[in-house]
């Protein structure tokens, strides 16, 4: 079997500037939602994101699965506790974002980050569940046009070859324009009233 390559996702490290930016845009994402989270649950996020920086900063080992699993538990605890379910729009979308602080105390490579960058992708568009307004609207846009920067900025590091490169940017930026256009629609119907 062949050796995977040194610079591959899932080998390259995620060193501490890169996941100060990643903590920054899953701040940014999960903004709208501390307001509507119970205040113990987005402390409790918070105080992954700064436990992981911490980490970072001081070169420390990550925790180990034990306690990152018996952290979940309570939390999962809590927030059935709070809504006496973990199933349903408010209850599975702070648990997500719960799950995005736990999931960065396990990221090591760039490949783990991506995973937290995708779930902040999802997190992003829940807020449509809460409101469809204009200004909601323009920070999905501008969030996601950041994420797709961001996105672009990982195939030039993955991708060398100059043709690959240039056609996955293109199919990232017209998947962007899609996403764009039918949320764009969608809240023209709800703005204007139609069935």
């Amino acid at each position: 079997m062949k050796a995977p390559h040194p610079l591959a996702p899932e080998l390259r490290a995620v060193n501490a500037r890169d996941l100060a930016w990643l903590i920054g845009s899953l701040l940014v994402v999960i903004a709208p939602h501390a307001l509507r989270a119970p205040w113990w649950l987005t402390l409790l996020t918070l105080c992954l994101y700064g436990w992981r920086m911490y980490f970072a900063l001081n070169r420390a080992p990550l925790p180990s699965r034990w306690l990152v699993l018996g952290v979940a538990a309570v939390a999962m605890l809590g927030v059935w506790v709070e809504f006496r379910t973990l199933f349903g729009r408010q209850s599975g979308i702070l648990l997500l974002m719960l799950f995005s602080g736990l999931k960065l105390l396990e990221t090591r490579s760039h490949r783990d980050a991506a995973v937290a960058g995708f779930l902040g992708y999802f997190l992003i568009v829940t807020n449509f569940l809460y409101t469809q307004t204009i200004p909601m609207a323009l920070f999905v846009i501008t969030a996601f046009k950041h994420g797709l920067d961001g996105l672009k900025v990982a195939v030039d590091d993955y991708v060398h070859n100059d043709g690959t490169r240039i056609g996955i940017h293109f199919i990232l930026t017209m998947a962007a324009i899609a996403g764009a256009a039918v949320s764009l629609f969608a809240l023209a119907k709800i703005a204007f009233g139609a069935n």
